[in-house]
């Protein structure tokens, strides 16, 4: 049994890498073997928008630039994670949105992490500033296929702080000791505060212009907003729940692949219009003090 844990802070001992480490000697407690990576250690490319990755099923074509299948291949190779991700303005930090760009590639490789445990670590400075912290981290294990059973933010505005928070680190320590038990049982269940949403349990809700469906920003389940005993309260059809849960990948499945004959007929008319384009204002990098990569 190999436990993961992810660091995507590029603060070397700061308080995302303790949160991790703490849960993961949590997992080593519970017969788990662990290893540790730090993502901004390597090179994620941001994704060229290309979809060759999608209709051509030959991979994603940047995957011999940088180390985004390795990334990826290691949370294969893992039998459950410890994601930790320090929160920077009210969201997970910059690479792993770059991470979840260059996933279009599950559409037509499907992920081997399906039905393997997780937990989510979030670290934070500034109270009131989280609204949108498990929404990165949410997405990005559900189009892999894991199960989150557990989430924490953890308050900890100083460097280094969660070590003098013992509170947090018992919290922690035993989140990562229930990725070992989810490995060793299989019962790979939700385990964290409840949320809004039955699904990733988040409580990021959007108002269709309808003005009386609502949609859960994350994973994107419908229902209806009701006032019980003046609580908020907002209602998913067991349906829907189950439509959510077995097709998380229908936007790939249902939108995106579906399109490549429609776009492939369109494809002379749009190599012609676009010339107008290419020939109106020529885009070039002014000069500046930075180094420019490649």
């Amino acid at each position: 049994m190999k436990i993961l844990g992810v660091v995507t802070s590029h603060r070397r001992l700061g308080n995302t890498e303790i949160l991790v480490k703490e849960a993961l000697m949590g997992a080593e407690e519970g017969g788990a073997e662990v290893e540790i990576m730090r993502w901004t250690d390597y090179h994620i490319l941001p994704c060229e928008g290309l979809a060759t990755c999608l209709f051509s099923a030959t991979g994603c074509k940047l995957k011999e630039d940088d180390d985004h299948d390795y990334l990826l291949q290691r949370i294969y190779d893992c039998d459950g994670l410890v994601f930790g991700s320090p929160c920077y303005i009210k969201e997970a930090t910059a690479n792993v949105k770059q991470f979840i760009d260059r996933l279009f590639i599950l559409a037509s490789h499907p992920s081997r992490a399906r039905g393997k445990p997780a937990v989510v670590i979030m670290p934070y400075a500034t109270r009131g500033w989280t609204q949108y912290a498990f929404l990165q981290p949410n997405l990005l294990l559900s189009l892999l296929g894991m199960n989150v059973i557990d989430r924490a933010l953890v308050h900890t505005q100083g460097i280094s702080e969660a070590i003098a928070h013992p509170e947090a680190l018992e919290r922690v320590r035993g989140m990562g000791k229930a990725v070992a038990t989810a490995v060793r049982t299989g019962e790979a269940i939700y385990k964290g505060e409840e949320g809004v949403c039955p699904v990733c349990h988040d409580r990021v809700i959007r108002i269709h212009k309808d003005n009386e469906t609502v949609e859960c920003g994350t994973c994107g389940i419908t229902g209806r907003l009701s006032i019980e005993n003046g609580e908020i309260r907002v209602h998913f059809s067991q349906e829907q729940i189950d439509w959510i849960r077995s097709g998380r990948s229908a936007h790939a499945a249902y939108e995106i692949v579906p399109s490549k004959d429609y776009f492939r007929k369109l494809k002379p008319l749009l190599k012609e219009g676009s010339e107008r384009y290419r020939n109106y204002l020529h885009i070039e990098r002014e000069p500046t003090n930075s180094p420019v990569e490649g």
